[in-house]
């Protein structure tokens, strides 16, 4: 796992993450479907 930061309209690296509805999607799975806008926010699940 890579902790650089990655520029403004980089394309993401290639991954696969757990859902909360119990399946797993990968990223490469979406983009065969079309376009995906990703968006991180690291306060999820945390106080504050």
């Amino acid at each position: 796992m890579t902790t650089t930061l990655l520029p403004i309209g980089a394309e993401a690296p290639r991954f696969s993450a757990p859902a909360s509805d119990g399946h797993t999607y990968s990223l490469e799975a979406l983009l065969a479907r079309g376009p995906v806008a990703l968006f991180f926010y690291p306060g999820n699940n945390t106080p504050g």
